[in-house]
């Protein structure tokens, strides 16, 4: 009895485990252009979808907005319609909604869609955004707000610039005021900077009166505000531009990676693309050079890979530099999960 038991037991967990191992199972492709169309390779490079659109863009929650005929609809993980093309322009989607401009819209106004193509409210905006904590931002006029998932204004049109929310706050600008909100419209941070970037991982750039710094959740000043350019946090690491080069600050304001580089991205899987002269290559976080500048241009890290462009062509690269898929390809984006 107890050895059958013990086979019943094992079993169980072997069904549990392979079960969850479907449901959590991702396809990862990349949009590429091969000629005139684009299409989808995998990880080794081998099409997933045959090139056959005018553009594409990268897969999110199971769908891709993808180009025919100068109209816009989305494809499923095979490259079916799932929404045929009949749209002026369609972005990814978020928390089960997408956006786009309708063709018989004159004046270009943006409509939610859900995952079969239906509008879940008849609201049609000036200008909107994705959604993220439950909440979107969108505009009516002038003046920017943010809607539920019913299209209702859950938060009043007042803003005069309105953001996405990043780890619960979104960064507004009211009577020439910026500051930050959470999901109820409750103010968070009010600042007296002349300009802010979004806030993410407890920190944000701030613009004063002699330039560019970082201060923390508080609104409290850890980098002066002594620089030409501050972007947003990215994996611990923000970067900075100081009379023409770029480095990177950590969230506690101290410089880990010096002003030497003439251009640079947002560190991503624990890598940076970083550009000298006219030449991109990647740094780790101690700053040391892992991969030498080399290629015309690059995209940042995603599922192990980075897109790269070297005479005409693109490809794709490990973390060690190695190429893994040739440079083959007119043009391409960056890896995704489906």
């Amino acid at each position: 009895m107890k050895r059958t038991m013990k086979k019943v037991f094992v079993m169980v967990i072997m069904v549990m485990t392979m079960g969850s191992f479907t449901a959590h199972s991702q396809i990862i492709t990349a949009a590429v252009q091969k000629g005139k169309l684009w299409g989808y390779i995998d990880l080794n490079g081998q099409w997933v979808i045959n090139p056959q659109y005018t553009s594409a863009a990268g897969f999110s929650e199971g769908y891709a907005p993808a180009e025919q005929n100068k109209s816009w609809g989305y494809i499923d993980g095979k490259g079916n319609w799932s929404i045929n093309p009949q749209y002026k322009r369609a972005e990814g989607y978020s928390e089960g909604l997408c956006r786009v401009i309708t063709t018989d819209d004159k004046y270009g106004k943006w409509i939610y869609l859900d995952k079969s193509g239906k509008q879940p409210f008849a609201a049609h905006f000036d200008n909107c955004m994705d959604f993220s904590n439950g909440r979107a931002a969108a505009r009516q006029g002038k003046m920017w707000g943010y809607i539920d998932n019913t299209g209702r204004f859950i938060i009043e049109g007042k803003y005069e610039h309105a953001e996405t929310f990043y780890d619960g706050v979104a960064r507004v600008k009211i009577d020439e005021v910026y500051g930050f909100i959470d999901v109820s419209g409750n103010w968070v941070l009010k600042t007296d900077f002349e300009n802010i970037r979004d806030m993410k991982e407890g920190a944000f750039p701030f613009k004063g009166k002699k330039g560019w710094g970082f201060a923390d959740r508080l609104g409290k000043v850890i980098v002066s505000d002594n620089f030409d350019h501050a972007q947003p946090f990215s994996e611990g690491l923000g970067r900075t531009e100081n009379k023409g080069l770029w480095g990177f600050y950590d969230v506690t304001g101290k410089l880990v990676i010096q002003f030497s580089f003439d251009n640079c991205k947002d560190f991503s899987e624990g890598m940076a693309a970083v550009k000298k002269g006219k030449l991109w290559g990647f740094v780790d976080k101690s700053g040391s050079m892992v991969i030498p500048p080399q290629y015309d241009e690059v995209d940042s890290f995603s599922h192990g890979l980075a897109a790269v462009k070297s005479s005409s062509f693109w490809g794709f690269i490990d973390k060690t530099g190695k190429t893994v898929i040739p440079l083959q390809f007119d043009d391409a984006l960056g890896f995704s999960s489906e």
